[in-house]
């Protein structure tokens, strides 16, 4: 009887140390949550993958040089559920994004909001 508590223990712990690095992964610590931006920039790529969408923009900045701008958006599948579709992000697409961005001052940002040229708002969440 020892044994098996000994056994199923050890099966717990190590689900516990196995899945601490995933909910880690789905943190937004990396990101100025409370201050957020509004950018609008070109689509020049969209990434329709799993675990994340992530959208390339080029935004102008004050010299008026494009500067590559990495955004992200939650999963393919949380984002179909408030009304994004594939498609919907073209390359050469204008768009306005609402994020987070990175506390460590690159060029990258966690996606809030997502308004397409013809106005249509998008949660980047998946959530509402």
């Amino acid at each position: 009887m020892k044994n098996g508590l000994l056994i199923i223990f050890i099966l717990a712990l190590s689900g516990f140390v196995i899945s601490r690095p995933l909910l880690a992964h789905h943190s937004s610590a990396a990101y100025d949550m409370e201050h957020p931006v509004n950018m609008k920039g070109v689509v020049t790529n969209m990434e329709w993958t799993n675990p994340h969408v992530f959208i390339f923009l080029d935004v102008k900045d004050d010299n008026g040089s494009a500067e590559e701008w990495r955004v992200e958006g939650n999963s393919p599948n949380m984002l179909v559920r408030t009304g994004w579709k594939r498609e919907m992000i073209k390359a050469g697409d204008q768009i306005l994004v609402n994020g987070a961005p990175a506390k460590n001052g690159s060029k990258v940002m966690r996606l809030v909001t997502l308004t397409l040229a013809n106005g249509q708002k998008y949660d980047g969440q998946g959530f509402k």
